[in-house]
């Protein structure tokens, strides 16, 4: 089983893991500004999007896939990021595989429970359906009221990435079990990895609260939240959550100095 992927980039390697039913095609409006800084690797989930083999329906199998595909492209380890469900992928990873992870950045996301976006029935219809269109469900709950008030347009185009390569009923709901019965809550004290958790302000999927209470419970993690931006920041505000990144990278992971010094005569 091979996963659908895509490598851009130099440098530290970057495993960017997609949220619930979206394609990694999320990331094309911003992953050459990140490739410019590590070597991004992004991929659909088993059973979803662009990649075959049957769904599965836990987060942890769904971390050993991502353990996997590290090991097939030969990369001993990297910097994980992931956004909404993919954060929930990532803690999973760095708890059941922590020697892959060098640095995790949470997303969006959250521990699951009772801090756990609740989609109800009518969402689901329509996502299954397909109605991802602007009007639908997905922007509202995506962007802040301010950037689809004053930046309809860009909404539009940007809400064609997470329509593009839309998954099967029967990822939807495969990731929908996986979502709804996962929690690392009990669990999060045992993460040793370097983290960084970013939000949006404004987010209406996923609470502030749930990153305020992963950036409590893991071990000297980071809280960074991306001001007046909505659930998917890092599109809203590109410029902005990319040097928040940047910047705990360079606080908390500095790079070899034999590796700076290559970087800075390119």
């Amino acid at each position: 089983m091979v996963l659908h992927h895509e490598r851009r980039g130099a440098g530290e390697p970057l495993l960017v893991i997609t949220g619930w039913t979206i394609s990694a095609a999320v990331f094309e409006p911003v992953i050459d500004t990140y490739a410019e800084h590590f070597e991004c690797i992004a991929y659909d989930h088993r059973g979803s999007a662009r990649s075959g083999g049957t769904p599965p329906t836990s987060m942890a199998a769904l971390a050993d896939d991502a353990a996997r595909l590290l090991t097939d492209l030969r990369i001993p380890r990297a910097h994980v990021y992931g956004v909404s469900m993919g954060g929930m992928v990532a803690q999973e990873l760095a708890l059941r595989h922590p020697d892959r992870v060098r640095g995790l950045v949470l997303g969006g996301t959250t521990p699951g429970g009772p801090f756990a976006p609740r989609l109800g029935p009518s969402d689901m219809l329509a996502i299954a359906r397909g109605g991802l269109e602007e009007r639908g469900l997905r922007a509202p709950l995506l962007f802040s009221p301010r950037f689809r008030r004053e930046q309809l347009e860009r909404v539009r185009e940007l809400v064609r990435y997470f329509t593009a390569h839309r998954s099967p009923v029967a990822a939807i709901g495969a990731q929908t079990y996986a979502s709804a019965t996962f929690s690392t809550m009990a669990r999060l004290g045992r993460l040793r990895a370097p983290t960084l958790v970013m939000h949006g302000e404004c987010d209406r999927l996923v609470p502030l609260a749930a990153s305020k209470l992963l950036a409590a419970r893991i071990p000297d993690a980071e809280l960074a939240v991306v001001p007046g931006a909505g659930h998917a920041y890092a599109l809203e505000a590109p410029q902005e959550s990319l040097g928040l990144l940047l910047d705990w990278r360079e606080r908390r992971l500095p790079r070899p100095r034999e590796e700076a010094h290559v970087a800075s005569d390119r």
